[in-house]
């Protein structure tokens, strides 16, 4: 119950909130975030967000006896995107910093996506029908995103919250699926 809480309500609730009610196409987190936003709610959302992916991740793979390959990737995002979230992103006052916090906010999603195919593809292994409608589903999500990225040609809040909307709301639902299943 917490967890679909979570996923269906509070990740997506926070996501639209910390994009505010501005254009959510010509800015994103981390701009926002260095122009007074917040710190607390970001890092707090940040927070919630890599322990429920963590959580629901292993569990899927603990499940699944999945190659530590998957889980690899998922903590190596996790890791990345805690970085992301303690690192400004001032470019004119920290020019490193920033280059590395952009590095490792656009590394993140990349790691959790790999992580997260290689767990469906093993899924595929045992449940072919059900884990077919699942793969379309992360490609849907994997291409929306990099529409919204071709289209604005940077990370927006829009990019952002869609991103971490669809995966949280996913990522539930297979690992409710998966326990459901196993």
């Amino acid at each position: 119950m917490i967890y679909d809480f979570l996923a269906y309500c509070l990740i997506p609730a926070v996501s639209v909130c910390l994009a505010g009610p501005g254009s959510w196409t010509d800015t994103n987190f981390s701009i926002l975030r260095s122009s007074g936003m917040s710190g607390v709610l970001f890092l707090s959302w940040g927070a919630v967000l890599i322990l429920c992916f963590f959580l629901w991740f292993r569990d899927i793979s603990q499940r699944l006896s999945a190659s530590r390959a998957a889980d690899r990737f998922a903590g190596a995002a996790g890791l990345i995107l805690s970085f992301a979230l303690l690192t400004p992103y001032l470019p004119e006052q920290f020019p490193f910093w920033s280059r590395l916090h952009f590095y490792c906010a656009f590394l993140s999603p990349v790691l959790f996506m790999i992580g997260l195919l290689l767990l469906l593809l093993l899924f595929r292994r045992e449940n072919p029908l059900l884990a077919r409608r699942f793969l379309s589903g992360f490609w849907l999500i994997a291409g929306v995103s990099l529409a919204l990225l071709w289209a604005a040609g940077m990370v927006t809040s829009a990019l952002e919250i869609f991103f971490s909307s669809a995966c949280s709301v996913f990522l539930r639902r297979l690992h409710r699926r998966v326990v459901q299943t196993g």
